[in-house]
């Protein structure tokens, strides 16, 4: 057997094939390093944006997995431009993921919140390698909300008292967001811990809020279609 074509057919089979879909106003950042192994680029140059263990279910499936989010590092394109990102690994027998079968049901969802104006990371591009998934979202600036961001307000000379009335505005907040996307036929949960606050850290108060974590959404499709149509407008 000649040498050279041994080493090739060796070098295929060791690494699954790349399917990879980048949204056209984001080609230019793609870094040539992910384009080779994507896999490999978000375990290696990524950092868990989330604390904690992995946790499963009764059935051993898992639940949670803090592993699976990584804030990779900064992406540049020609003309200097700079994109903070977000790597996603897919569970795909998590929530509406696993149910629709669809490993990309989440990014689906966010494109659709997307072309609504509703806020939401801007999806980047996906990845299938092999039996692995992954979707790149635009990092969302500013807080989660769980110990360690509080800790940090603290930190800034915020009392339990200040975080008490953000808390309530949060919810205030977030229960309006709520009746927008329920307008809209999108339906999810809605908890303080699942989205991210843009928050005026002189003045106290929040800017703005972005759901996150999309694998449990459902969609009403007669009402998004009304919805599409009221504001037809207004949708990109």
């Amino acid at each position: 057997m000649n040498f050279e074509k041994f080493m090739f057919n060796q070098k295929i089979e060791s690494q699954p094939a790349i399917k990879l879909h980048i949204e056209k106003d984001f080609e230019d950042f793609i870094p040539e390093e992910f384009k080779n192994n994507p896999v490999e680029y978000f375990e290696q140059k990524g950092n868990n944006l989330k604390h904690g263990e992995i946790k499963k279910d009764e059935l051993g499936k898992i639940k949670e997995d803090p592993t699976a989010v990584k804030a990779l590092p900064r992406w540049t394109n020609k003309e200097g431009k700079q994109l903070e990102v977000v790597g996603k690994k897919v569970n795909v027998e998590k929530g509406k993921v696993g149910e629709s079968g669809d490993p990309f049901y989440e990014y689906k969802i966010m494109k659709t919140v997307k072309n609504l104006n509703l806020p939401t990371a801007t999806p980047i591009a996906k990845v299938e390698q092999g039996k692995e998934h992954l979707i790149i979202m635009e990092k969302v600036p500013g807080i989660g909300w769980h110990e360690r961001e509080l800790l940090k307000l603290k930190e800034k000379g915020y009392s339990d008292e200040d975080i008490q009335k953000l808390i309530k505005e949060a919810e205030a907040k977030m229960s309006d967001l709520q009746k927008k996307f329920e307008e809209a036929g999108i339906h999810r949960e809605w908890k303080l811990k699942d989205m991210i606050f843009d928050i005026d850290i002189p003045d106290k108060k929040i800017n703005k809020i972005t759901p996150v974590d999309w694998e449990r959404t459902s969609v009403d499709v007669d009402k998004l279609n009304k919805y599409r149509e009221k504001y037809a407008q207004n949708i990109l």
